[in-house]
């Protein structure tokens, strides 16, 4: 009963004589009596959340701007827990074990205040300076909180929010197209022009705004892991960004519809270019092993395909190395498929299609600096982009119509395939219906290929600091172009192509897409991996 009313007692913002203590004695009784232990580590970790009446409007029940004086008076607190905690730990053995539950169970709700999350995350980063052996653990609690913050505020959302915050501001936008959007390569016709800007100020959108708090921490506790004195520790990177790869394949990789989290590794990759040809390596391991399910298989693709396009620290070298792979792999698997194959659905054949558009979309944007560099452009012919586009799987009637009105132009203009006789005749095919539409990765196997690409642009303000310098964006246009080619040279290629799909795909697979094919004649093909210098 006595111990009881001395755990409640409201100690770590007093005098600094009282709380030594105070100290003193829990140190003392926990150590002594060890019954005690998990009752005292539950009273410091209750104290990580400071009381709401400190910072909450009394009259309206919402959150203020936090007042410095509420800042300080909290982090002292904060250190006489830690310096309590730290302690206990050094002469308790059990103490992580017992710690961890406790961690977890006290993570406020995700609808509490931005300040509560904030605070709550900091201590829990803290806890790791001291207590090493749960760092994973305790990143992975994080990140599964984050995670669930992130699917709960869609890009869309968080886009229509700050719009009408700007709009509020006084800024004038316009609105073209009737307020329809091509965020698929950063670009939109809205006010929100969802490009990347690190502006330290709340979002307006309340989960968005609790989301950037505390990714800008985990950014915040990254970079200082990682360097020293403005010097990079290569082990201290090594092992963080082996933690938080297995924290990516167990919670991020897994999660459909996130938009921000995934960025932790998009950081990690801007560190060193070794941290950046490893993730890249792993992702392609996972792509081309046929006992991953065909589902993650086109995520993990996915994920290739948007480092490589939105990377400024990802060298040519590399996305060319990773471009001729990925090319490789789609001929060999063109190679090795049935020539009896007639429907070239999804279900079947999703990996390819996934490996075609993440190829697609990659060239779109590296383009420009693959024809630059020396003999560029007989290396981009030798990719052969015409046999895939007029391969009898015709991945173009599956990917994303603006990768694919995209590509067509860019491979137009220099000949490099012709795209046109193939989309004209895809048009005129009857649209398949759309297959299950249920939440989650399994259930989203419809006839066109998710458009998922995971490194679009980054709407966090504060965070965004972070991924700025980082960051491509897009650089082009995106408006439909209907010029006609009269060169001679290009009707003759135009000629030739329309020759080789007429060739390929004169089949009842043209006209029987909403079929579904009773047998698999998905064959893999080797590649020939990531080579290690």
């Amino acid at each position: 009963m006595l111990v009881g009313k001395v755990l409640r007692l409201d100690w770590a913002g007093r005098k600094q004589a009282i709380v030594q203590v105070y100290q003193s004695f829990l140190l003392n009784l926990v150590s002594v009596h060890t019954d005690y232990l998990k009752a005292g580590l539950r009273m410091i970790v209750a104290q990580f959340l400071p009381k709401t009446k400190d910072f909450m409007k009394e009259d309206e029940g919402s959150t203020t701007v936090i007042e410095d004086s509420v800042r300080k008076k909290y982090d002292t607190i904060f250190i006489n827990l830690h310096t309590l905690l730290k302690a206990i730990a050094q002469i308790i053995p059990m103490t992580p074990v017992l710690l961890l539950p406790l961690l977890s169970e006290h993570f406020p709700y995700l609808k509490k205040e931005t300040f509560l999350q904030e605070c709550y995350v900091k201590n829990l980063l803290q806890v790791t300076h001291y207590i090493t052996s749960i760092r994973q653990r305790v990143l992975e609690l994080i990140v599964d909180r984050m995670i669930k913050l992130d699917v709960r505020c869609p890009r869309l959302s968080i886009e229509e929010a700050e719009s009408q915050e700007d709009m509020e501001d006084g800024d004038i936008f316009d609105l073209e197209d009737g307020g329809s959007k091509k965020t698929l390569f950063g670009q939109s016709n809205e006010g929100y022009s969802g490009h990347l800007g690190a502006i330290d100020r709340p979002m307006k959108h309340k989960e968005a705004d609790r989301l950037d708090t505390m990714m800008d921490l985990v950014f915040s506790y990254m970079h200082n892991s990682c360097y020293t004195n403005g010097e990079l520790d290569w082990e201290t990177t090594k092992l963080l960004y082996r933690e938080m790869l297995m924290i990516f394949e167990r919670i991020i990789l897994p999660t459909y519809a996130s938009c921000h989290v995934q960025f932790i590794m998009f950081y990690l990759c801007s560190i060193k270019e070794s941290i950046c040809e490893g993730f890249l390596d792993y992702l392609w391991k996972k792509v081309q092993d046929p006992n991953t399910a065909a589902i993650f298989r086109q995520v993990t693709v996915a994920y290739m395909g948007s480092l490589l396009a939105r990377g400024k620290f990802v060298p040519l070298s590399m996305v060319k190395t990773c471009l001729g792979i990925m090319t490789n792999w789609i001929h060999s698997y063109l190679d090795h498929s049935s020539q009896d194959t007639v429907h070239a659905d999804i279900t079947h054949h999703g990996p390819f299609f996934a490996v075609c558009q993440s190829v697609f979309y990659v060239f779109v944007f590296r383009n420009k600096d693959l024809m630059e560099m020396k003999k560029g452009y007989k290396w981009v012919e030798s990719l052969n982009f015409q046999r895939i586009i007029t391969s009898r799987l015709n991945p173009l009637r599956v990917i994303s119509p603006l990768i694919v009105k995209t590509f067509a132009s860019i491979t137009r203009t220099h000949q490099l395939a012709f795209c046109d006789t193939v989309i004209e005749r895809n048009n005129r095919m009857i649209l398949p219906v759309s297959g299950d539409s249920s939440t989650g990765w399994a259930g989203r196997e419809t006839k066109m290929l998710d458009t998922f690409f995971p490194f679009d642009p980054y709407l966090l303000s504060r965070s965004g600091k972070f991924i700025i310098a980082h960051y491509q964006e897009f650089q082009g246009n995106l408006e439909e172009e209907n010029t006609e080619t009269s060169d001679e040279e290009e009707d003759m290629f135009a000629e030739e192509a329309a020759k080789s799909l007429e060739n390929s795909l004169m089949s009842p697979f043209c006209n029987t897409l909403t079929e579904k094919s009773t047998l698999d004649f998905m064959n893999y093909g080797t590649s020939p991996g990531f080579k290690h210098h």
